[in-house]
């Protein structure tokens, strides 16, 4: 059982009443990553806890967005992997696809600011055309209706098919094989196991998916190589393949230059959920040196998975070995509303509680969720998985944490709920 002063729990409970803590006094500290010569590394990074996981960025060509009711497939443009529609016909021409004439194909671009409409999406014609593939409203699945040239990292060319998507079982057919035929494989792609993290990848080198990310309320940013809409010289937008910083799905972000070292009004922007928020726009290249300056007078903010702020200065970038160093910190505790919107979509009690909790959604729920729990300083300090049927009758959960106050936040689907919990 645990013991706390009644002092304590009078000044938390307070505390709930009050959404937004700013903090004060509080001081820069710096985390060091490296990506490794030619970026060649991803770096899942949190604001609590730093480097989350260290994974090569060549690993995969293909990732499945993992919510049940999403479409959403990207290609690894970061290691050169390009994705082209087949002009010359449907999925009836597979047996004949060849590549007369590619230099002419249009290549197809992951989204640059939202992760689920990835390089298969782009194609989009309507409500129900995910690009590649259309949406049967009975029966909730998709029916691939375009075939795809893909050339990946390794140069080689090959076809490909989105055959479908079972929407409720979240399982994806495809099949892929050098453009004369040889080689073919067919593959059920199973996305349950995934469904904690943001996607599921694949490898048509190895012909072997891959279970890459961290779970997805475990990291804030991801530094990488990806897509982003680059001013030209003329000040038109490009496409251009960036070293950057992208947002995971959720977590926000602004913007603000010119500014001192000593701004902390981060309240007079939004943040804005999308991944190229922060980007390169921190680095530039000087040619006389012949190195990366950081731009000057320019913060970010960052709303983390436990709703804390961060305010972030980037140190320096070095391209020779894809080392980096950014100092970060912490300008708000939990900028989160216990608003009446909130307690009508989920409940948790008792309040304040011991070891155990139940946790209700007042909507019928058959998605399995996922259960976060964050410390006031963001770290994720407890996990664990959800039934959708306990959760609509109560679920209970022995988290076994210390007396405080924490962030409780429950994802279901692209669905997050978030409430403070009071542990006594």
């Amino acid at each position: 059982m645990k013991i706390l002063n009644i002092s304590i729990v009078t000044l938390l409970f307070l505390a709930l009443l009050s959404p937004v803590k700013n903090v004060v006094g509080q001081a820069y500290t710096r985390d060091s990553l490296t990506m490794g010569q030619g970026y060649a590394n991803d770096l899942f990074y949190s604001f609590a806890n730093g480097l989350v996981k260290e994974e090569p960025r060549s690993n995969w060509d293909i990732a499945f967005y993992t919510p049940k009711f999403s479409a959403g497939i990207m290609i690894n443009q970061g290691a050169g992997v390009s994705l082209y529609t087949y002009p010359k016909g449907d999925t009836n021409a597979w047996a004949t696809v060849d590549t007369n004439g590619f230099s002419t194909w249009k290549s197809m671009n992951n989204s640059v600011n939202n992760w689920e409409d990835g390089a298969f999406n782009e194609n989009q014609l309507s409500e129900y055309d995910y690009g590649w593939g259309i949406y049967n409203m009975v029966t909730h699945n998709l029916t691939g209706d375009s075939l795809y040239v893909i050339k990946i990292a390794d140069g080689s060319i090959k076809k490909l098919w989105m055959m479908d998507k079972f929407s409720i079982q979240n399982i994806y057919h495809f099949k892929y094989a050098n453009i004369d035929g040889s080689d073919e494989k067919m593959v059920e792609f199973n996305l349950v196991p995934y469904e904690t993290k943001n996607f599921a990848y694949y490898s048509l080198v190895n012909n072997a998916e891959l279970d890459r990310e961290p779970l997805s309320g475990a990291w804030d940013l991801l530094f990488t190589k990806y897509m982003d809409s680059v001013p030209d010289m003329e000040g038109n937008m490009q496409l251009y393949l960036i070293t950057g910083a992208a947002n995971n799905v959720g977590i926000g972000a602004s913007h603000f230059y010119p500014v001192g070292p000593n701004f902390t009004l981060w309240g007079l922007k939004p943040f804005v959920a999308e991944k190229n928020v922060i980007a390169a726009g921190w680095k530039e290249f000087d040619n006389t040196t012949f190195s990366y300056q950081m731009v000057d007078s320019t913060y970010y903010f960052v709303k983390d998975t436990a709703d804390n702020v961060f305010k972030l200065k980037f140190v320096y970038f070095d391209f020779m070995t894809g080392s980096l160093a950014l100092d970060k910190m912490l300008v708000s505790i939990s900028d989160i509303n216990d608003n009446m919107a909130d307690r009508k979509s989920m409940s948790i009690y008792p309040v304040p509680a011991t070891d155990n909790i139940t946790i209700r959604l007042n909507t019928k729920v058959t998605d399995d969720s996922q259960l976060a729990i964050y410390d006031l300083n963001g770290r994720n300090v407890y996990s664990q998985s959800i039934s959708g049927t306990s959760l609509t009758n109560g679920a209970s959960v022995n988290v076994n944490l210390p007396a405080g106050l924490y962030i409780a936040k429950v994802t279901v689907g692209q669905a997050v709920y978030s409430q403070k919990l009071l542990l006594r």
